[in-house]
């Protein structure tokens, strides 16, 4: 299950893997309990890779689809998500009939250096409710996960 991206040359697909301590439970820290692993699979034309990388809580994923929700029905006309962790970036903003969409990933490159890559897509009321339907059954596969702490 992903949730797919384009600008022109560019490709962008977000998967979630799982969470990153399958074993945690009731009793373990709400943030252990919910840390999700996400997999991008990138590429343009010079460009090609696969990262993974524990970088959004299962609430975070929830808090998205939420703030989407809210576009979509009007009651906001964008918005800008950044998470606990700084390697993912997701911003919508409606230019009248036409959402300008951006996802932004950083990622750690083999010689220690960190680079980003984003795709910017405009998207119709539709296909913006498509790409957040994606978003909802990610989060279905993986929801908040409850703790006693």
């Amino acid at each position: 299950m992903s949730v797919k991206f384009t600008e022109e040359n560019k490709h962008l697909e977000f998967h979630v893997l799982g969470y990153e301590f399958p074993e945690k439970g009731k009793k373990d820290d709400a943030y252990d309990a919910n840390w999700l692993v996400v997999q991008i699979d990138y590429s343009d034309d010079q460009l090609t890779f696969s990262e993974k990388d524990t970088c959004l809580l299962s609430f975070e994923l929830q808090d998205l689809t939420e703030s989407i929700d809210d576009v979509l029905v009007g009651k906001e006309t964008g918005l800008l998500m950044t998470f606990m962790e700084p390697y993912l970036t997701f911003a919508i903003t409606q230019v009248g009939e036409v959402y300008a969409v951006q996802i932004r990933f950083v990622y750690d490159t083999s010689d220690g250096l960190w680079k980003d890559v984003y795709i910017s897509q405009g998207m119709t009321l539709d296909e913006l409710t498509n790409m957040n339907n994606g978003f909802k059954d990610l989060y279905k596969t993986y929801p908040y996960r409850e703790t006693e702490k």
